[in-house]
């Protein structure tokens, strides 16, 4: 009787500091990622060329959209640097997913785009916003969200034609719960990649949404990984709650 108890504190234990672990995401290397590549290169063939996207898009196996059904589409107007005018973006602070994830289009013409780049990387997303009040491009103001068809531990993206801007990537479980917006503000082009503690998958989709003046935003080479390697404290973690097994039955066998 000894022995089920101890076992049973072990695995509550163990249990318990895994939910702990599961909760935090953390900034990973994106180099560090394995995985499928949504690299939106059959979008746009030629360099420089622009194509509109109306309705949802599917590529590589991820569904895009502009948001998710529950959040608000409103408008976020934000100031140019040094200027006296202001471009208009995408705004879906209010509101949350609704369980499942479903994803909706903007309106026809403020939905999505794709643009090559002229480069080895070739094509990349962005979001149509709502259109300036000074009749500009609002190509690459809008907000882009997506949904994977099973969720996933850790992503990575590239971000394209940033300005040192606001921009917030908020990542959801299917329930549509946020696991957590994540504040990439200040950053400029790269590569970004982010990991659930402990392996947990439970990141379904996400949304990106910004305040990056001049050109807006683009994504890239999209990583999604189901199984990364278990970190350090994860592992001593199950160790851990090896040796109170062992602990256990060690006891058990010296009260026989």
């Amino acid at each position: 009787m000894k022995f089920r108890l101890h076992t049973l504190a072990a695995l509550l234990l163990g249990a318990a500091f895994a939910q702990a672990k599961a909760g935090a995401t953390s900034e990973v290397a994106y180099t560090s990622l394995t995985g499928p590549t949504v690299s939106f290169s059959e979008l746009v063939a030629n360099p420089f060329d622009v194509v509109s996207i109306d309705g949802l898009l599917t590529s590589s196996g991820v569904q895009f959209g502009e948001r998710f059904a529950g959040q608000e589409q409103a408008v976020r107007k934000a100031p140019r640097p040094g200027e006296v005018a202001q471009d208009w973006f995408d705004d879906l602070s209010n509101g949350a997913p609704a369980a499942g994830l479903t994803l909706l289009a903007g309106a026809a013409g403020a939905n999505l785009g794709a643009y090559h780049y002229g480069d080895a990387d070739g094509a990349a997303l962005f979001g149509v916003g709502p259109q300036n009040a000074d009749g500009s491009d609002p190509a690459g103001f809008g907000a882009i969200s997506a949904r994977f068809a099973l969720p996933v531990s850790a992503l990575g993206l590239q971000l394209r034609d940033l300005h040192g801007g606001a921009i917030t990537l908020s990542l959801y479980r299917l329930d549509g719960s946020l696991i957590e917006a994540v504040d990439l503000s200040g950053r400029m082009d790269g590569h970004v990649a982010f990991a659930r503690s402990g392996g947990a998958a439970d990141i379904a989709g996400f949304s990106l949404t910004h305040a990056d003046p001049y050109y807006g935003v683009s994504i890239d080479n999209l990583v999604l990984s189901a199984a990364p390697v278990p970190e350090p404290a994860s592992a001593l973690l199950l160790l851990g709650g090896l040796a109170l097994l062992g602990t256990a039955a060690r006891r058990r066998s010296s009260n026989l």
